[in-house]
């Protein structure tokens, strides 16, 4: 994945993404209406073959390609307009030679050995057309399943739903699809000195703005975010309420509270729960130093800064791929 060694962030995501499984956390089925920005969770066969019957590339006249082998400016062959076939319809009809039918773009072609003279390649004349030239088979006609044959791959697991893939299951009559679960991201904003923005504002506070970009994020990236609460400095409390937002959710984000009084709080409180715990512990990288990313039962944690702008970076950089690989997106995986 890191395909420029000197890069620290691809550096520390390698080694992060190395301490936990990829996803889906779980599979779910949902509407083709409803797939749009969904990543999907199994490869998908194509149900029928497209074009599904072969038809006319062009308006014109439905010929067998013997009755126009000797054609020629000096040899003209006339042809008699049988009949024709409509959009919508079939013919199960002989074509007689020395008959042609006509055809619009798009119509139904029989098997056989048939070409599509355009109108501006022949005369008409009362119930007639004149060819002056010679024709193969399947000239100016779509074969088919000459797109995509039944049964052939169309989309494979991990691709990013989009109005192009919901445009070919679609074509292929497939009304929903299984994607991945949405990952729940349980949320933290640390810090004694942080209280909710309903409370009046008093001199050594903040308000906690994190959980309102940390959520919105979250469901950018593809995930459910999941308020836990804003997290005073006490390791105990913080540890409990962390082992419960996990067990309600795939993944954590905790901002703030890197180092307290001292003492790498967040890693420690990480460290506690046994191994992996931390896996990266600063990032050699402008405001670097807060971003701590650590795997509590096989679940990541993503610590980022208190600072908002400097949170909302951080988990842009570091939060987005996990919820990405976490759903399987076939990039990140």
């Amino acid at each position: 994945m890191n395909d420029r060694p000197d890069d620290p962030v691809a550096a520390a995501i390698e080694r992060f993404f190395a301490a936990f499984p990829a996803g889906p956390v779980g599979v779910e089925s949902v509407e083709l209406g409803k797939a749009r920005d969904r990543v999907l969770a199994a490869d998908v066969a194509a149900a029928i073959d497209l074009p599904p019957f072969s038809r006319a590339l062009v308006e014109g006249f439905l010929v067998n390609v013997a009755d126009t082998a000797n054609a020629g400016d000096n040899t003209p062959v006339l042809l008699t307009v049988s009949g024709a076939i409509g959009p919508g319809k079939t013919f199960e009809n002989q074509i007689a030679s020395g008959t042609c039918i006509e055809v619009s773009t798009g119509s139904f072609i029989p098997e056989g050995a048939f070409a599509v003279a355009r109108y501006m390649d022949v005369t008409r004349s009362g119930k007639g057309i004149t060819i002056k030239r010679g024709y193969n088979k399947g000239d100016n006609i779509e074969a088919i399943g000459c797109e995509i044959k039944k049964g052939e791959g169309i989309l494979r697991a991990g691709t990013k739903f989009s109005s192009k893939e919901i445009m070919i299951l679609a074509g292929q009559g497939i009304l929903s699809a299984k994607v991945a679960r949405a990952p729940k991201v349980a949320i933290f904003c640390s810090g004694n000195e942080v209280i909710p923005p309903s409370e009046p504002l008093r001199p050594g506070y903040v308000w906690d703005a994190n959980s309102y970009t940390l959520s919105a994020q979250i469901e950018e990236y593809g995930g459910l975010p999941l308020f836990c609460g804003i997290m005073k400095d006490d390791f105990s409390a913080f540890k409990e309420a962390l082992k419960d937002g996990l067990a309600k959710a795939d993944m954590a984000v905790i901002s703030g509270g890197t180092a307290i009084g001292g003492r790498e709080f967040i890693a420690d409180l990480i460290h506690s729960f046994g191994g992996p715990g931390v896996v990266v512990n600063g990032v050699p990288m402008r405001s670097g130093k807060p971003l701590i990313m650590g795997v509590i039962e096989n679940k990541p944690v993503v610590c980022v800064a208190g600072y908002p702008p400097e949170s909302l970076r951080g988990f842009e950089l570091f939060g987005k791929p996990v919820i990405e690989r976490l759903v399987g997106l076939r990039s990140v995986t």
